[in-house]
């Protein structure tokens, strides 16, 4: 079985000329207060920013860890959430950024979750423990993004650590173990590179010119939108969590992402008109 996900990005890049993928990161103390009067607040902010930004956006990414906090409630809005990005629109490919990462029983686990049961397109998760904790994802035919060099600012305590017995970084060795699993699951397979590191970020292209890259770090954590698609080019999905949903805690929060949604694309089209 093989990844749907690959093609879902191509076909609504394409159409819409544009990389942005629209994050959900419900985070209570900021969420609007029209939503946090609701029975269920997280699924009402997810539901009304897909509702007013899915003509913009190339990919949904949901933040699992803001569903979590709230426990078994959490958890049933955020499946709520996915179960309506299907219905307003099956072709926008749905992100879990769960980050997971476990022992090869538990990622079977994980897996069936997110792939069979919840049936997202692509999951975000942690290659510390190796290659047979990713496989039970691949077998499933889900797509995977493997942290390689995240946008936090403590991201260099490992990830810019030096491996010398190949005198490389260990973000460019994640990068090599990726690529190689991506040939063994051709379109199954990307990397999570922050847009915060430009000249890493274009490293690591050149490195790979083929693999997908999701590019969190733009926006609220300061990556320029130019800077990220001249560093990586047309096969990065370009992400936006709170620099879009989250602009204010009053009634005019969709209309604020619209209009944020609306001059991403913007921008993205002229960039994309220029091939790097």
């Amino acid at each position: 079985m093989s990844s749907n996900f690959y093609k879902k990005f191509e076909s609504r890049r394409d159409k819409l000329n544009s990389l942005l993928c629209v994050g959900i990161d419900p985070e209570w103390e900021k969420l609007p207060h029209d939503c946090q009067k609701k029975e269920f607040p997280l699924f009402e902010f997810a539901k009304s920013i897909v509702s007013s930004t899915h003509p913009y956006a190339v990919a949904w990414k949901p933040n699992v860890a803001f569903f979590e906090r709230f426990g078994a409630k959490g958890f049933s809005e955020f499946e709520r959430y996915v179960a309506y990005c299907k219905e307003v629109d099956e072709s926008i490919p749905i992100i879990a950024d769960a980050k997971r990462g476990d022992l090869a029983n538990t990622a079977k686990e994980y897996a069936k979750y997110y792939f069979e049961t919840l049936k997202v397109d692509a999951l975000t998760i942690n290659a510390y423990m190796g290659k047979d904790t990713i496989l039970p994802y691949l077998e499933l035919g889900g797509f995977v993004f493997i942290l390689c060099l995240t946008s936090n600012p403590s991201s260099i305590d490992l990830q810019k650590l030096t491996l010398k017995t190949k005198d490389v970084f260990l973000y460019e060795e994640v990068s090599d173990f990726a690529s190689r699993l991506e040939e063994e699951y051709p379109s199954q397979v990307g990397i999570v590179m922050g847009g915060t590191h430009p000249s890493e970020l274009s490293g690591i292209r050149k490195r790979h010119p083929n693999l997908l890259f999701l590019i969190p770090g733009f926006g609220a954590q300061g990556g320029s939108l130019a800077e990220i698609y001249t560093a990586c080019g047309k096969n990065g999905i370009i992400n936006s969590s709170r620099g879009v949903t989250l602009l204010s805690r009053d009634s005019d929060y969709t209309k604020l992402a619209i209009k944020k949604a609306t001059e991403i694309n913007e921008e993205l089209a002229k960039l994309l008109r220029n091939p790097v």
